[in-house]
């Protein structure tokens, strides 16, 4: 498929201004056949990225870390539906809309660059998202892109809240007609959930589970927040993928994991015994959003 950019018009960075801004498309990503093609879509990402910031359509990195301190904003959520949903159905209906985030970042080791993954999920139409607020805040990027799950490519323009406490960033894009995922906020142990994320950019890699417990994550320089543990898998580039409940609704972002050990002998750690996947509840999103 030829790549035609397409010319979209979203709010400039300070806000006050409108801007012409570039959304591009990755080439042979999700093939006919079904599979998704992990090396296509790096090397899209890097090679689009770069075009991006070639023609200035994209945002210092450094600009969206400073905008971090940006405590609300107001966007309008989706709502969830009354149906329960296969996880075939929520796949179909809501790939669109689970993002990868990539940071574009010069090499320390060789004269390239080069783009990492991370995992996000649109809220608005608009190009409003969702990730960690760590994905953002790391200082070897020069910007950031997303690439939605039908294979588009957008700068990443501003940040419009964010909070550390919680990890959670909500952030816009160029372009519009994205696909929104709904967010609800009950989640009761024992409900069944689903991650689509990508993990160690293995792109789109779909778990299922089911919430483990919940629990109150608490540190003296952080403070309180609250979260689910959960049983469906997740690894390294799954921070702030989608956890879905039955109906299709983000109940979660993904945010870490803590193992468990049976021993540890002078800093040695011996026989894993367990892995605890850890995710940030959407009531801290909406903590983002004014009512």
């Amino acid at each position: 498929m030829k790549t035609l950019p397409v010319l979209l018009f979203t709010l400039s960075l300070t806000g006050s201004a409108w801007a012409a801004e570039k959304v591009l498309r990755a080439d042979n990503s999700f093939l006919p056949s079904g599979e998704v093609n992990d090396r296509a879509i790096l090397g899209e990402l890097n090679k689009k990225t770069g075009q991006l910031r070639e023609s200035k359509a994209t945002t210092k990195g450094e600009d969206l870390i400073k905008q971090l301190n940006r405590k609300t904003c107001k966007i309008k959520l989706s709502k969830p539906g009354n149906n329960k949903l296969s996880t075939a159905e929520i796949v179909k209906r809501y790939r669109k809309g689970v993002v990868v985030v990539s940071g574009y970042y010069k090499c320390n080791r060789c004269p390239n660059w080069h783009s990492s993954a991370a995992s996000g999920f649109m809220l608005t139409k608009d190009g409003v998202f969702c990730t960690s607020y760590h994905v953002v805040e790391n200082k070897d990027n020069d910007t950031l892109v997303i690439m939605t799950g039908d294979g588009r490519i957008a700068p990443v323009i501003e940040v419009l809240a964010a909070n550390k406490r919680t990890d959670l960033a909500i952030l816009r894009v160029a372009g519009k007609d994205y696909t929104p995922l709904p967010v609800a906020t009950e989640a009761n142990s024992g409900d069944k959930v689903r991650v689509l994320s990508h993990p160690d950019r293995r792109f789109y890699t779909l778990s299922e589970g089911i919430i483990s417990r919940r629990w109150l994550d608490q540190s003296p320089d952080r403070g309180a927040r609250s979260m689910l543990a959960i049983t469906a898998d997740f690894a390294k580039g799954s921070s702030g993928a989608p956890v879905f409940n039955e109906y299709g609704a983000v109940i979660g972002s993904v945010n870490n994991t803590q193992s468990t050990y049976y021993s540890v002998k002078k800093g040695v750690k011996d026989n894993l015994q367990m892995v605890f996947k850890n995710c940030v509840s959407m009531h801290h999103l909406l903590e983002l959003i004014e009512q």
